[in-house]
């Protein structure tokens, strides 16, 4: 190749070693050295594949006409490195020629015994656009490309910083629920030398220590973030067991919809709960946690798990200081967790098949157990040509997982009998009625579906929970009158437990259907005709009387802000301008507040129960935050009314957990660290987490599972 064809070249090709060559080398030529280099020092380990080349990217300028490289094969060599970041020209008279920079575009007069020191000093000093990195380390250039850009001027510039790197370790430790000894693994310590060989992977005390910092930085920020908000809060409150230890936790978070209206939720605290957990030491742990993050005087609601210990920390934080601040004169302050008194009541009545539910599941074990057993069932399966499903078992403090059982056991049913007959044993089946089953999984159904609605929580769901509730009532009293005992006697034991927590928070439940417009009042009036009949005018009144108060508090503040926003505005109007009002001024000032008595305007309140329902959005998904974010202008007052209220969750815990039965457990990791440690590290997850997926991202598992779910692999744990 001829010094005329390589500066017809529009890019130039390097390998990372190939500095200090000939530039006009093809880049085979370039390997082929380079594995001589490698074999005379003694590596005959060569390389089969070409080293990745990349291309260096060129402005635009003249390129040589390919006919006259023919007739400059004298032309003295590129010899260089720095012609790589140059494009040389047509010659000129003289043997003179243009060497144009590939960054900024500035032209250099090469040729006639000029040398290449005014390119090294443009290149080092004087062009602005060249990275840094690559200024007095050419090499670098190579090691950025082969990193995944491909435009040398659209380089960034990067330097390694230990610190960021060790942030990055600690998130991803803290996010992922990873031990603090993980940075003493042996492959994870080479897989971050093979990734950045200058970064020092740090000891187990140095992590922690950066983890507690994540925490501290997302606290401040989340504090400052509450403080700015002008909203109400609620609360769920859940208790956690820590196996070895004789004192449990307590999380407490925190909901709200912000000014945007979109729904949030996060961990605020992570305490633990000495022994005995009564209500007095619940209360003082809510209320401190609470005062911590200066939230005591914008609490709305508190949802906690039905328990006797509850209902008296209830009444321990209402005796207190913080009743002063709630509205409605803490009427709304206690909620039962929906969810919660759900799986009292499916629990309740699944102790009345609790024979037919255990011979099912020991079918199922039974045929999974053996190898051989799994052959014949997979024959009998065939035989019958049934679904291709293998048998699985329940986890016994999950309901859904039950359901979830017996419903495959029905789906499986020929396939089971069939397979008693291969395996030559009668007494696999005996006793099972398919009927009854199919019975049974048409009552829980209803149960299985509101609970999976109820346990959402990227949309609000106290709206939902009132004629949730209220159809499964109504399928209670239907059961009665099943031609099935057991179906009867179950409707018995569910009814008793429906009716003993129903009566404690209706009222919010109530309300905040009233704030779903494609109801308002009439899912209300409907329901509870229905199955209070005689209660019904009682109930109607309270309500009404309870959201006149409510609104009524809602009022009273948005004044007293808009009032602080005029007050200093009014003060500027002198005493002169009042002495110099005109007669005929004060005249008009007395006949527009008679007018206003005579005529008195409608409170947002009564304009929206005047308007009528939206029903169009009754057969379709609807987004009542959205809608409510639309009729703000329209309501200023009651939309604020309307999301504090809306925030309010009916269940204490995700999705994932609402089905247990167990209680919830930290894991063996969480366990054996101290209890700032766990709490650190429990809320900065929940944050990080919320950081992915409230902008759209896919987070991933979250391990916060106690070992039921993980202690068969064989079980169905949960959904």
């Amino acid at each position: 190749m001829t010094n005329s064809e390589s500066a017809s070249e529009p890019d130039l090709e390097l390998s990372e070693d190939s500095f200090g060559l000939d530039p006009n080398y093809t880049p085979e030529e370039i390997q082929r050295v380079e594995n001589e280099a490698r074999q005379a020092d003694g590596d005959t380990q060569v390389p089969q594949t070409q080293v990745p080349q990349t291309q260096i990217p060129q402005t635009e300028g003249p390129q040589p006409d390919p006919e006259s490289n023919k007739k400059r094969k004298k032309r003295e060599r590129m010899t260089s490195k720095y012609w790589q970041y140059f494009i040389r020209g047509e010659p000129k008279e003289d043997d003179f020629y243009e060497a144009k920079c590939k960054f900024c575009g500035h032209i250099y007069d090469m040729g006639n015994g000029r040398g290449t020191g005014s390119l090294m000093h443009h290149f080092k000093k004087s062009c602005q656009k060249v990275p840094k990195a690559m200024r007095h380390k050419p090499n670098a250039l190579q090691k950025m490309l082969q990193a995944g850009t491909t435009t040398a001027p659209a380089l960034d510039v990067w330097e390694f910083n230990q610190m960021k790197c060790r942030k990055g370790l600690a998130r991803m430790v803290v996010a992922h629920d990873y031990p603090f000894n993980c940075v003493n693994h042996y492959f994870l310590k080479e897989f971050l030398r093979e990734l950045q060989p200058l970064f020092k992977v740090p000891s187990r005390n140095t992590l922690r220590a950066d983890c507690l910092n994540i925490y501290a930085e997302e606290k401040d920020m989340l504090y400052d973030l509450f403080s700015k908000l002008d909203c109400k809060f609620s609360f769920t409150g859940d208790l956690w067991s820590n196996k070895g230890r004789d004192r449990g936790f307590m999380a407490l978070t925190c909901h709200y919809i912000d000014e945007s209206w979109k729904l949030h939720k996060r961990v605020i605290a992570f305490c633990p709960l000495p022994s005995p957990h009564t209500g007095k030491n619940i209360a003082d742990a809510i209320y401190e946690r609470l005062v911590l993050w200066n939230l005591d005087k914008k609490a709305l609601c508190l949802v906690l798990d039905s328990s006797s210990a509850n209902d008296a920390c209830v009444k321990e934080l209402l005796s207190g200081p913080i009743l002063d601040t709630l509205p409605a004169d803490g009427q709304l302050f206690h909620q039962r967790c929906g969810c919660h008194i759900l799986n009292l009541i499916v629990q309740d009545g699944l102790d009345v098949l609790d024979g037919e539910i255990k011979t099912i599941r020991e079918t199922m074990k039974y045929i999974r157990h053996s190898q051989s057993r799994m052959e014949k069932f997979k024959r009998a399966v065939a035989q019958v040509k049934g679904p291709d499903k293998k048998p699985a078992w329940d986890v016994q403090t999950r309901w859904n997982s039950t359901y979830l059982m017996l419903q495959l056991a029905f789906e499986l049913r020929e396939a089971i009998e069939r397979f008693a007959v291969l395996d030559k044993n009668s007494e696999l089946v005996a006793g099972l009625d398919w009927n009854k089953l199919k019975v049974l999984l048409d009552c829980l159904k209803v149960f299985y579906d509101a609970t999976l609605t109820l346990s959402g929580t990227k949309y609000p769901t106290l709206n939902l929970f009132f004629p949730e509730f209220c159809e499964v009532c109504s399928n209670i009293k239907k059961m009665r009158n099943s031609n099935y005992p057991f179906i009867v006697e179950m409707s018995l034991k569910m009814y008793a437990k429906w009716d003993k927590y129903w009566t404690g928070g209706n009222m919010l439940l109530a309300i905040a259907c009233v704030f779903d417009p494609r109801s308002k009042f009439g899912v209300v009036e409907y329901y509870i005709k229905e199955m209070y009949p005689h209660d019904y005018d009682t109930f109607m009144a309270n309500l009404n009387n309870c959201i006149n108060a409510l609104f009524k508090d809602y009022e009273n503040a948005y004044n007293r802000q808009s009032q602080e926003q005029i007050g200093s505005s009014s003060q500027q109007v002198s005493a002169l301008a009042r002495q110099t009002e005109s007669v005929s001024r004060a005249g008009l000032k007395d006949y527009m507040k008679n007018k206003k008595r005579a005529d008195p305007k409608k409170s947002e309140l009564e304009e929206y129960l005047a308007d009528g329902l939206d029903e169009n959005s009754l057969d379709v998904a609807f987004d009542i935050l959205s809608w409510w974010k639309l009729k703000a202008a329209k309501y200023p007052i009651l939309s604020r009314l309307a999301r504090d209220i809306l925030a309010v969750p009916i269940s204490t815990v995700a999705s994932e957990s609402t089905f247990s039965n167990s209680g919830r457990t930290l894991s063996p990791i969480r366990s054996s660290l101290n209890d700032e440690s766990i709490e650190a590290l429990i809320c900065a997850q929940d944050w990080l987490r919320a950081s992915v997926t409230e902008n759209g991202g896919d987070f991933g598992e979250i391990l916060w599972s106690s070992d039921e779910t993980t202690s068969d692999a064989d079980g169905i744990a949960h959904c």
